[in-house]
């Protein structure tokens, strides 16, 4: 029997005005020349910590993100901690969140990103999928631990470079269903590949899963045009966090 994941999406689109200059605005239009660049960088050449500093940052995935995971529209973010959990060179947290009033429910989480770039009409370009396992590792890691937190999550970023999806609206560009990798296991979409991650079995049943997707759907950085797509595919368990994790937490967010 198949299996349904249900993301929400939000798409956004940018377009400068100049003052007192009076005209029509458009939004989400295939540009005249999508082979001109405006100098921005490709999704995917962001690694873990600046894209999850984008996602937390950009207001219209950030708050997708909350909703999602049933947090409160303010609660308090920090990306990359170490101190007080960790000394330096030790390792870090990639992502914790917890409601503002409620530092006794924190949740942590370990971030792992996989690229896809699409190449033509039924082929994809995917890298570092198989990274996912040692994100799995890490999250175990992460919930078996000392800082035994409220909730723990293994988030599974995917950055797609769909600027070459030229059939396809620019809203609706992303990862598709029924695209494969050039290589690896072709007979097995991209899609597919990403939901039944490597390493997926050997996750704790009490860690939470989420996919995040960023499409880039053209040449124009994602700071102005791209969109987001959030599934909670696994909710994480909820346990009693240390007193001495929620000090913690205190702490970071002073």
């Amino acid at each position: 029997m198949g299996e349904y994941l249900i993301y929400r999406q939000v798409s956004f689109d940018t377009v400068h005005v100049s003052l007192n200059q009076p005209g029509s605005a458009t939004f989400f239009e295939v540009a005249p020349y999508p082979s001109v660049d405006d100098g921005s960088a490709r999704v995917t050449a962001f690694d873990e910590k600046p894209i999850i500093r984008w996602l937390m940052l950009c207001p219209s995935s950030r708050q997708i993100i909350l909703e999602e995971l049933g947090l409160p529209p303010d609660a308090f973010h920090r990306p990359e901690v170490v101190q007080p959990f960790y000394a330096p060179g030790e390792g870090d947290i990639d992502l914790i969140i917890c409601p503002r009033l409620s530092q006794h429910q924190a949740v942590a989480f370990e971030c792992k990103r996989v690229k896809v770039e699409s190449v033509n009409i039924g082929k994809d370009k995917v890298n570092k999928l198989q990274d996912v396992a040692g994100g799995v590792r890490q999250a175990n890691k992460l919930y078996n631990g000392s800082a035994a937190f409220f909730q723990t999550y293994l988030a599974i970023i995917t950055e797609v470079d769909a600027s070459g999806q030229g059939e396809i609206n620019i809203p609706n560009r992303g990862i598709r269903s029924d695209t494969t990798p050039q290589r690896g296991d072709t007979r097995t979409t991209t899609f597919k590949q990403i939901v039944e991650f490597p390493g997926r079995a050997e996750l704790h049943d009490d860690v939470g899963i989420i996919f995040i997707e960023i499409a880039q759907p053209s040449h124009l950085s994602i700071d102005k045009q791209a969109s987001v797509r959030v599934c909670v595919y696994r909710r994480a368990e909820r346990r009693d966090q240390l007193t001495g994790v929620t000090n913690r937490v205190i702490k970071i967010m002073q």
